[in-house]
């Protein structure tokens, strides 16, 4: 199928993919990874970061590699003239990448020529379709969500006319929740980094209308809108960004949840709509880093929060389903438990793995050039 048809004649199907969607696109219907990168709309900094997203996970769901070799796309010089002198022909960046590479690896090589874009309303249908941004259009509800979870992990600025947002992780499904609540707004990117604190870990942001400029001006005021469904979406972005909900070890089943912050005010403010919500609480003392913690412990009331807030992260919505339809089989739900943590911390590897994989592949290449 020409790229072309990809992306305007298939609707973009949702993320992250399953494996039945995987198994039909790559099996069935025989699409290259980077063109099923284009099939679910993925926007990284390279064609080659979102090819390497997809063979993620096909691996990740257990779907072998149709040729061990097809993401490695070796371009010679002699290519890169024959393409070079075909667009000074008049053929276009996708006439010439054809089903071969990509558009964006073609015109980087062209670039490293010194040859100049040619077509100046090719270039502009291009940026338009990569920046166009959608005003806000949620709910209360929603707009809460997303302050909370901004107070929590996302750095919020100004760049230019839009609001950016940025945050980075380690956990695959951090950086998936935030693509997934702001790509129907504007366009959003996503690339490995090498953090001297953290080591490899991947970093999203996203380019989005001034109607979200609310993240930026009210990003360090809690709700003053004291209706129940604000205070609980505010409470879950918040957790969803810095919360921790866990098992106590040594007792039948003792589920504890937290919620993490520096700021005492923020904690001040949670504490006192947790009061008001009839749950009991407990602050921790400060750790070597400052941060404290206000903790919840009554088995009832974990479970009576955790229902009731609108949780978006995967890895803590599937937590959650395991405390909720936990039966008296304490060694069936440990096993489940243990297996689900065991999942996350596989994922997790493999998100770093994959970023390292590609950053020790681009020094490679620079490399390779000197």
């Amino acid at each position: 199928m020409p790229e072309e048809k990809i992306g305007t004649e298939r609707a973009r199907l949702a993320w992250p993919p399953s494996k039945e969607d995987l198994r039909r696109l790559y099996v069935d219907e025989k699409l290259s990874a980077s063109k099923i990168a284009i099939v679910y709309g993925l926007n990284y900094a390279s064609a080659k970061t979102a090819e390497s997203t997809i063979l993620h996970h096909l691996k990740k769901n257990g779907i072998d590699r149709r040729d061990p070799a097809e993401h490695i796309r070796k371009v010679g010089e002699e290519m890169v003239d024959a393409w070079v002198a075909r667009y000074q022909k008049g053929e276009s960046l996708k006439q010439i990448a054809g089903d071969v590479v990509g558009p964006v690896t073609v015109f980087n090589h062209l670039r490293r020529r010194g040859i100049q874009l040619r077509d100046k309303v090719e270039a502009q249908i291009k940026a338009v379709a990569r920046f166009q941004k959608t005003p806000f259009d949620g709910y209360e509800s929603d707009r809460a969500y997303l302050l909370g979870f901004a107070r929590g992990d996302l750095a919020v600025a100004r760049h230019g006319r839009a609001i950016r947002v940025k945050t980075s992780s380690t956990h695959p499904a951090l950086i998936e929740l935030v693509q997934s609540l702001f790509a129907p707004y504007g366009p959003t990117r996503t690339y490995p980094r090498f953090s001297k604190m953290t080591g490899y870990e991947w970093t999203v942001e996203g380019e989005l209308d001034p109607s979200f400029e609310f993240l930026l001006l009210e990003k360090n005021t809690p709700p003053q809108n004291v209706k129940k469904e604000t205070v609980l979406s505010y409470l879950g972005g918040l957790f969803d960004a810095e919360g921790s909900i866990w098992v106590w070890d040594g007792r039948a089943f003792a589920p504890r949840l937290s919620f993490t912050n520096k700021d005492l005010r923020m904690l001040d403010w949670i504490e006192n709509q947790l009061t008001r919500l009839g749950f009991h609480w407990r602050r921790s003392p400060p750790d070597d880093h400052l941060v404290c913690r206000t903790n919840m412990w009554r088995i009832a009331d974990v479970l009576a929060l955790v229902r009731a807030m609108p949780l978006r992260h995967p890895e803590k919505k599937a937590k959650v389903r395991l405390f909720l339809s936990r039966t008296d089989l304490a060694r069936e739900f440990d096993a489940k438990w243990y297996g689900l943590l065991a999942d996350i911390e596989y994922d997790r590897l493999a998100f770093i793995e994959l970023a390292q994989r590609i950053l020790e592949g681009t020094r490679t290449r620079e490399k390779k050039k000197i």
